[in-house]
């Protein structure tokens, strides 16, 4: 049966369509920029509007993301004030503190004003954040009757459209907040990463805005922390990076930048150029080597002579103080904070001090099996010697220690048996600290190879065990037993084993004679035969 609606359903119906019309949709927020709402009004091109009916008028009520143009901030504490530039699109929320409270919005349009109503038009475009806040907090108190607080804040950002050319991977239009920076524009323009400063003049970016050409250097703004270098974009403006033209080669010890080509300015000297690196604590800058490529000659330069001009291809080597300890890195890996490579001094950073400097280990780190893995180059004689015989009853041990005595090999210091703190770290070690692991991996010639429950003082046998026994073809008297660190696996005694150990059953050495050398002979043989039967009955 059909369900007919009566005229009073339709009318409801018809009234709740007019309603959803002319007021929107109930309980859902509206996007600023696209259609009015109680905070914002609508912030099309040359709109502004103001309030001053005392009502509560709540600029925030829903969040938005401020990654995108155009979008409500959540409050102005991320811009610069004194950097920002208003333009068309900036929209404004001013609120007098009385009671009742009244409050004010003014958006600006493409000429640079805003009008507020009971105020008047307001000339904002093209100053500072912090002017514009403070010229409508002047002109709203010259209305006042009595002196009261104005509180001003930006709620709304402009969008800016600006474009790029040069040595940029993907000259053309963006748009963008207007909150940008101009490191952050290059960078989405360059696929998420900066142009390389011996390929693109990171130090010359050149930025037309109107009528007006500004060049800026991203390198004292990146080594230097200089902002005035790393301005906001603005909309319209039109950056060109331009090929690196001269350049110096700089290396020794320097921490950062890392040792390449850079840019080298017009008339730019020695001492101006290594104002953009940090050097390491051991540097001599007193002994400072210049080679010059113009005359293909070398000079050690004192502090007092780094005003030398540069020129293209000149190289600067900052050597290390001697009669000091030397600098090295170390690396740790594993469950810490902050793996990586660290600088030590020789002879004194312990393994602890390491371990702080990267911010020391997280919930998962297993310090019962961290370890230093030091490098050796060469193995006593007894262990070279020892291969020769095993050569013939064990390959695959022969072989191993031949191809450690003959390459690099490892020491594993365990950091529980050796204590953190008085091991003192080599240049080229190595720090592991593993997550842990509740399980031993068995594989090899077993029934079921696969991983079992770690449980202490329990030796091969038992794992053995829990994967069926071995099988027929399993070499029971050479089960070996490894631990993983990193790259480097190191044999244990299989009475010994721990959590995370893995357990090698290998194969007879008689069934790999069998498998390896009998069956192939025999197999030829039976081929051979076969053959010469078939060209005997072909006969």
């Amino acid at each position: 049966m059909q369900s007919r609606l009566t005229r009073p359903a339709v009318a409801w119906i018809l009234a709740l369509a007019v309603f959803t019309t002319v007021f929107g949709q109930p309980g859902l927020p509206r996007t600023p920029g696209r259609s009015p709402s109680p905070a914002t009004g609508s912030f099309g091109s040359g709109s502004s509007i103001g309030s001053a009916d005392g009502q509560s008028i709540n600029p925030f009520a829903h969040s938005y993301s401020t990654q995108q143009p155009g979008t409500v901030l959540p409050s102005d504490n991320s811009i610069d004030e004194n950097e920002y530039i208003i333009g068309s699109g900036d929209v404004f929320f001013a609120t007098v503190v009385e009671s009742p409270n009244i409050r004010y919005t003014a958006a600006v349009d493409q000429s640079g004003r805003a009008f507020i109503s009971g105020i008047g038009l307001l000339n904002l475009g093209k100053t500072t954040y912090a002017k514009a806040k403070a010229t409508i907090a002047e002109h709203i108190a010259s209305k006042m009757r009595n002196p009261s607080e104005i509180y001003v804040t930006l709620i709304q950002t402009k969008s800016a459209t600006i474009s790029f050319t040069g040595r940029i991977r993907y000259p053309g239009s963006y748009e963008f907040p207007g909150s940008t920076r101009l490191l952050d524009a290059i960078r989405s323009a360059n696929d998420g990463d900066l142009p390389q400063a011996s390929d693109a003049d990171m130090r010359q970016i050149i930025c037309a805005r109107g009528d007006t050409s500004m060049i800026f250097d991203l390198m004292n703004y990146l080594h230097k922390g200089d902002n005035t270098q790393n301005p906001y974009i603005y909309p319209g403006d039109q950056i060109r990076l331009n090929p690196t033209g001269a350049k110096v080669f700089i290396s020794g010890a320097i921490k950062s930048p890392f040792p390449s080509f850079y840019p080298l300015k017009s008339g730019e000297t020695l001492r101006e150029f290594m104002t953009l690196f940090t050097l390491d604590n051991n540097a001599d800058t007193g002994n400072i080597i210049l080679y010059q490529s113009a005359s293909n000659t070398s000079k050690t330069l004192s502090t007092a002579e780094l005003d030398i001009a540069l020129n293209d291809l000149d190289a600067i080597t900052i050597p290390i103080r001697k009669n000091l300890a030397g600098m090295y890195t170390v690396s740790i890996t594993g469950e810490v904070a902050s793996p990586g490579h660290y600088p030590i001094i020789e002879n004194s950073t312990s393994a602890r001090q390491l371990i702080e400097k990267a911010g020391g280990t997280r919930p998962a780190a297993n310090m019962d099996q961290a370890v230093v893995i030091r490098p050796i180059k060469s193995l006593p004689d007894r262990f070279s010697a020892g291969a020769q015989q095993l050569n013939a009853v064990r390959p695959e041990k022969g072989v191993s220690i031949s191809m450690a005595a003959s390459s690099l090999d490892y020491t594993v210091i365990k950091l529980i048996l050796y204590n953190a703190d008085k091991v003192i770290l080599e240049p080229g070690d190595q720090i592991v600290i593993p997550k842990k692991d509740h399980f031993v991996h068995v594989s090899g010639n077993v029934k079921a190879p696969g991983a079992y429950p770690f449980k202490p003082g329990l030796d091969h046998n038992y794992y053995v065990s829990q994967a069926g026994g071995y099988n027929k073809n399993a070499d029971k008297s050479n089960v070996l037993v490894f631990l993983k660190f990193g790259d480097v696996v190191q044999s244990i005694e299989p009475k010994c084993v721990e959590p995370g150990s893995v357990i090698v059953v290998p194969a007879k050495v008689q069934y790999k004679f069998l498998t390896q050398v009998v069956l192939p002979i025999i197999t030829a043989v039976v081929t051979t035969v076969g053959v010469v039967i078939s060209i005997y009955n072909i006969k």
